[in-house]
């Protein structure tokens, strides 16, 4: 009996073993999913309205990846006006979330202190990221900093993907929170912030 095993053994390998018969030529019918006539965008196309493939969409639609609520909210802009305030309430929590996002998303460009200097900024020969405290960027409205970070800007991708909309505005709180202490006196400090650095000063 022990000496039928193997022979049981071999015998199913060998059935198991593929053949030309197993080969299954792929159906022609499916050919034609490969090749089908299809127009590319801004082809001309006799058949539909205006001649064109691309078509406007109809009234009342949006897109599917568009975000419901208020513009002023979700695209920083409302009447053709960048948001010159954050549109939601900025507390502590916000601007924690924005700096964690900010040193995951931002900082390997723009620097941990958003100065620009950073490893990645050094490679980048053909336009290193600015400084965010340069003085065109310190007048920038919030909805500005908010819409460039959703949707990029030059060589810099859209963040849309990763940051929600609260969470893009957690990072212009905290691009704000950065410049704001880039340029901060002394005398602007709470009053135990100042006594500590006078403790501390030499």
């Amino acid at each position: 009996m022990s000496r039928l095993v193997p022979v049981v053994v071999l015998g199913a390998l060998l059935v198991a073993c593929r053949t030309d018969q197993t080969i299954v030529t792929p159906d022609p019918h499916l050919e034609r999913m490969l090749k089908q006539e299809k127009r590319m965008a801004y082809e001309e196309d006799p058949l539909l309205p205006r001649g064109m493939a691309m078509q406007r969409p109809p009234s009342g639609t949006m897109p599917v990846d568009a975000i419901a609520g208020d513009p002023l909210l979700t695209t920083g802009v409302v009447n053709d006006q960048y948001a010159a305030r954050i549109p939601i309430p900025v507390d502590r929590t916000l601007v924690e979330n924005g700096r964690e996002d900010f040193q995951t998303f931002c900082a390997a460009c723009h620097g941990i202190l958003g100065d620009g200097n950073s490893v990645v900024a050094d490679k980048m020969a053909l336009r290193k990221p600015p400084s965010l405290h340069e003085a065109r960027i310190l007048a920038y409205p919030p909805g500005k900093i908010f819409a460039t970070v959703r949707q990029g800007y030059g060589l810099m991708p859209s963040y849309a993907v990763q940051l929600s909309v609260r969470d893009t505005w957690g990072v212009v709180a905290y691009v704000r929170a950065l410049q704001l202490a880039r340029a901060a006196k002394a005398r602007d400090l709470p009053p135990d912030v100042r006594a500590k650095l006078a403790k501390e000063a030499p």
